[in-house]
């Protein structure tokens, strides 16, 4: 092989690898964008923040409409808390799915606790979390 010929495989090796980390840059960034969450909460480290937000009605009753963003616990399923999961360590609300319900029975790490309707919890990594009495949304 001639010198060119090297030197052009080399740059076209290098290329293509540029290209392809752009591309999962690009993928990465996509996935973590705001519009993908509810309003007021943002990620860093892969843990999840909130700044206070209420959503009520006109009567000041707490809107129970899953917004973009809100993770739906169905009664009986486990869910695990992880960084790179469907639930990300952090502070979340407490909707009960049902309006007629105000306190709901939830399994955090093996244990069941009573937490009221739109009360806040705070899940960490590794923790498991089930809705025992009725559908949650955390937001």
């Amino acid at each position: 092989m001639v010198w060119s010929e090297i030197a052009l495989i080399c740059v076209g090796a290098a290329l293509v690898i540029v290209v392809c980390a752009w591309i999962i840059t690009a993928i990465v960034k996509h996935s973590n964008s705001s519009d993908q969450r509810v309003d007021g909460v943002y990620i860093k480290d892969g843990v999840r923040y909130t700044k206070d937000k209420k959503v009520v009605d006109e009567q000041g009753r707490v809107a129970v409409t899953l917004n973009k963003g809100d993770i739906m616990l169905e009664r009986g399923k486990k869910y695990k808390v992880t960084k790179t999961g469907k639930i990300l360590p952090g502070k979340y609300t407490v909707l009960s799915a049902d309006e007629n319900v105000d306190e709901i029975n939830i399994r955090i790490g093996g244990l069941v606790k009573k937490v009221k309707h739109f009360s806040d919890i705070v899940l960490t990594e590794g923790d498991e979390i089930s809705a025992v009495s009725a559908n949650v949304v955390l937001r």
